[in-house]
C-alpha cells in the first residue's frame, strides 16, 4: 500500500487528533503526537507517523486500539440480536473506506478477538451493534464450538 507521510492542516487537527489519538493504547505515552507538533512547526515527519491510507483518509502507523470492555455472556447476546445490517461502508465490507482504513481495521480486529462492541458509523445506525462484527463474532463462535 502507498502510504505517504500526512501533514495535517491545523483545521484538521481536533478531529484527526480525536479518531486516531483518543482511541488508541499508545495515547498517555505516545511520541508521535510531540513529534507530529514538531513537524507542524518545520521539524522532519516522524517515523510511526500519522500517514495517507489511500481510500481511508489518514491514519497513524503507530495506532493501536485502547482496551475495552469484554462483553459478558448476556450482554453479547443481547448485542447480537440488536445489531443493525451490515452497511455498504462497513469495515467488514471488502473495499469500504473502513475496510482499508488500518486503524479501523486493527479496532475491529480487536473488538473481534477480545469480544468487544464494535459499533456502526452509518448515519442513523451510530452507536448501535455493527452487522459485520455480529457476522464475525457468530463465525468465531462457530469455529469454537
Amino acid at each position: 500500500m502507498d502510504r505517504q507521510p500526512y501533514h495535517p492542516t491545523q483545521a484538521e487537527w481536533p478531529e484527526l487528533f480525536e479518531m486516531l489519538c483518543d482511541q488508541c493504547a499508545h495515547l498517555a505515552r505516545c511520541e508521535v503526537v510531540e513529534a507530529m507538533i514538531i513537524m507542524k512547526d518545520g521539524g522532519p515527519w516522524p517515523e510511526g507517523g500519522w500517514v495517507t491510507d489511500p481510500g481511508a483518509g489518514v491514519t497513524c502507523l503507530s495506532y493501536q486500539p485502547a482496551e475495552r470492555r469484554t462483553l459478558p455472556r448476556a450482554e453479547l447476546r443481547r448485542a447480537l440480536r440488536a445489531a443493525v445490517p451490515m452497511c455498504d461502508g462497513c469495515a467488514a465490507q471488502k473495499g469500504s473506506e473502513a475496510s482499508v482504513s488500518l486503524h479501523t481495521q486493527r479496532d475491529f480486529k480487536a473488538a473481534v478477538n477480545g469480544r468487544q462492541l464494535f459499533t456502526c458509523h452509518k448515519p442513523g445506525s451510530q452507536g448501535k451493534p455493527c452487522g459485520g462484527w455480529c457476522q464475525a463474532i457468530k463465525r468465531q463462535q462457530r469455529r469454537s464450538h
